[in-house]
């Protein structure tokens, strides 16, 4: 059976590195600016500081982040500064972590049947027609304009 310690690589505390990484798991103890994918966990020391684009199936900061992230469980420990856009399935964020940035951006949903016509007695918004048989009131955003020639009523 495989030692799982021996499949954890670790960015010491005095280095710093640039560049791609993918693995099972890597410790971040330096600095580290790249891109990461990872099929099992990142982890950010409590001095590490990182700036990546990175997925992975977990991540813990207890350092810096910066950047892109993709992963199915984020936790935030007390000591961590994370800024970026952040995907996760599942976050913890204790008390003293500092995030800055968007959690789980959302996309806009394409309209439904709600959205395609206003509940009865409810003013179209400006610019929408009125529905057909019913007259527009003078004077509101949904009267058409007067020819031209003619002054407004």
């Amino acid at each position: 059976m495989a030692d799982p310690a021996k499949d954890v690589a670790v960015i010491g505390e005095g280095a710093e590195l640039q560049g791609r990484f993918s693995g099972q798991d890597l410790l971040v103890l330096g600095r580290f600016d790249g891109d990461v994918e990872l099929k099992g966990r990142l982890r950010i020391g409590p001095k590490g500081r990182a700036k990546v684009n990175v997925r992975a199936a977990s991540i813990e900061v207890e350092g810096e982040l910066e950047g892109d992230v993709k992963t199915d469980a984020l936790s935030l420990m007390p000591s961590a500064r994370v800024r970026g856009t952040f995907q996760a399935k599942r976050l913890t964020v204790q008390e003293g972590a500092l995030l800055e940035g968007s959690i789980n951006p959302a996309k806009a949903a394409p309209p439904g049947p709600a959205a395609a016509s206003p509940p009865a007695g409810t003013p179209a918004p400006a610019g929408t027609p009125a529905p057909t048989g019913t007259p527009a009131p003078s004077g509101t955003p949904n009267a058409p304009p007067p020819p031209p020639g003619e002054p407004p009523k």
